[in-house]
């Protein structure tokens, strides 16, 4: 689960768009990664850029070798993974304190366990472009790494934080001061 939450911070891709990357969709002379548009929701092609020198680019090498058809988060031997439901679940559950044993084998885990914990994969998304955002990161440049058509489906991705809202403001106040500084 380590490697699918790194990149799903890292891409900022839905869920179905990263169970999908291949190895051969990985670009390292550019240092991007293809999202094929029959893999978008928005049926449209995509590059997003990835640190050769982050944390995405040692899954991206260690995978690379079981060949250009294996998929980077499929299984151990690079096959497709239609979803991993049970690994994230169990993983909350565990994180949260919670036992994961199931009444019976192939039960699901408790609901309301995980109801309560509140969190889904699709907040990795949000969370990686909040955290573009924090980074410095252009609006416009979050938009077209999330793969929206509109700006207005980006800015609702995107919550500001206290701390960021004060850091913003304290540079504003300060240019202020200057300004004055400087006419006085």
């Amino acid at each position: 689960m380590h490697d699918r939450i790194i990149g799903a911070l890292e891409t900022c891709c839905r869920r179905g768009e990263m169970l999908r990357i291949q190895n051969r969709h990985v670009d390292w002379e550019r240092h991007q990664i293809a999202i094929p548009g029959r893999h978008a929701k928005d049926a449209e092609n995509r590059r997003i850029p990835f640190d050769a020198h982050g944390r995405l680019a040692p899954i991206l090498k260690r995978r690379a070798a079981l060949g250009p058809s294996a998929y980077v988060f499929g299984s151990p031997a690079g096959e497709y993974l239609a979803s991993f439901k049970t690994a994230w679940e169990s993983l909350l559950l565990i994180a949260n304190g919670h036992d994961t044993k199931r009444a019976k084998h192939g039960a699901r885990v408790d609901r309301a366990k995980l109801r309560q914990i509140g969190l889904h994969w699709h907040d990795l998304r949000h969370e990686g472009a909040c955290r573009l955002l924090a980074d410095g990161v252009d609006i416009r440049t979050i938009q077209l790494m999330l793969g929206h058509a509109d700006i207005k489906q980006t800015q609702r991705y995107l919550n500001i934080t206290d701390e960021e809202l004060r850091k913003a403001m304290t540079g504003v106040w300060e240019r202020r001061r200057q300004l004055r500084a400087v006419s006085q």
